[in-house]
Parts: C-alpha cells; structure tokens; sequence
C-alpha cells in the first residue's frame, strides 16, 4: 500500500519536515533543486515556506510547482523504487 503524505512543513530554505500515513516521518532536502527551472520561483516572495498536501497528495506550491510524494518517502526511508516495490510484494503474499 502506498503511504500516504499527511503534513509538510518547511523548517528553513529548502529543507522540508515531512509525514505519512504510516508513521514514517523525516527531514527531505531539496536544495539541489533549488533556482533550476520552475523552483526558482521558491524564492519569490519567501514561497519556500508555504508548502502545503495537494489535493493528488503532491507536495506542493501552487498549482504549477509540486514535488512528488512517493519518491520523497523513499528518499527519507532510504530505498530504491525496486527495493520498495519487492516489500510491497512481500506483503501483499503475508
């Protein structure tokens, strides 16, 4: 089952305190993606520091600026999409 992002919260420029729906929470940096493309505009008007869940569950901006959610858990849970996908399946048979 794919968790679910429940609370974002920017705790200083482009770091990021986030929550799932299965207990599993962490700090995500996302400086590398900072001033490149659409993120530039985090720093207009301090935008960084309003993230918010979107409505798909995306972490989110505005309406053109989300991040997605599934690889930020992996990231904060450390493992690799494969490695995530053979736990899902190992449970699944449980």
């Amino acid at each position: 089952m794919r968790p679910q992002l429940v609370h974002v919260t920017a705790l200083e420029r482009y770091k990021l305190a986030l929550e799932f729906s299965d207990q599993t929470s962490g700090l995500l940096d996302v400086s590398s993606l900072a001033g490149k493309g659409v993120f530039s505009s985090w720093d207009a008007d301090d935008l960084f520091f309003r993230p918010y869940v979107s409505e798909t569950g995306a972490i989110a901006w505005n309406d053109d600026l989300d991040l997605d959610p599934l690889k930020a858990y992996l990231t904060i849970r450390g493992l690799s999409f494969e490695e995530w996908m053979v736990n899902q399946k190992n449970h699944a048979s449980d």
